[in-house]
């Protein structure tokens, strides 16, 4: 049973790197040190006028964390969006969902993306422009931390 449950957990984790859901690098590369300074807080709106103005930056950014597709598993679109309906891509950082916990698990279940979908959230993120699977190369944020407010 525990190598059936492994053989699962591994299957789900390749699966979710392939799909580009998570990112397979952990460490951050030697050019990202990490700031002393606290992140910049910016709006939707700031980073949809200017994203080149915080290319790289770790800002602070609220908003109410959107799938822009028609399926969660097959047309995830992320976005975080405004109360003008201002919106800026979300690379997911979470895993869309995880095997069942064994009986007798004890302790919270590990965080997926649903738990802060159609929440308001705020979220720490790099500001960065590259490909992003449904977009296409875009101006998007790579979350490294997420709290639903």
């Amino acid at each position: 049973m525990a190598v059936a449950w492994r053989r699962f957990a591994v299957l789900n984790v390749w699966l979710a790197v392939s799909l580009g859901v998570v990112s397979p690098r952990q460490q951050p590369a030697a050019s990202e040190k990490p700031s002393d300074q606290p992140p910049e807080k910016v709006s939707v709106e700031a980073l949809e006028r200017a994203p080149e103005r915080y290319r790289d930056r770790t800002v602070r950014v609220s908003g109410k964390l959107e799938n822009a597709g028609r399926n969660y598993f097959t047309d995830l679109r992320l976005v975080l969006k405004d109360a003008a309906g201002r919106t800026v891509a979300v690379r997911p950082w979470l895993p869309l969902s995880l095997p069942p916990r064994p009986a007798g698990a004890s302790g919270r279940p590990p965080a997926v993306l649903s738990d802060f979908l159609g929440k308001e959230v705020e979220l720490i993120a790099k500001v960065r422009k590259g490909a992003l699977r449904h977009f296409g190369d875009v101006w998007h944020l790579e979350v490294t931390s997420a709290r639903v407010k």
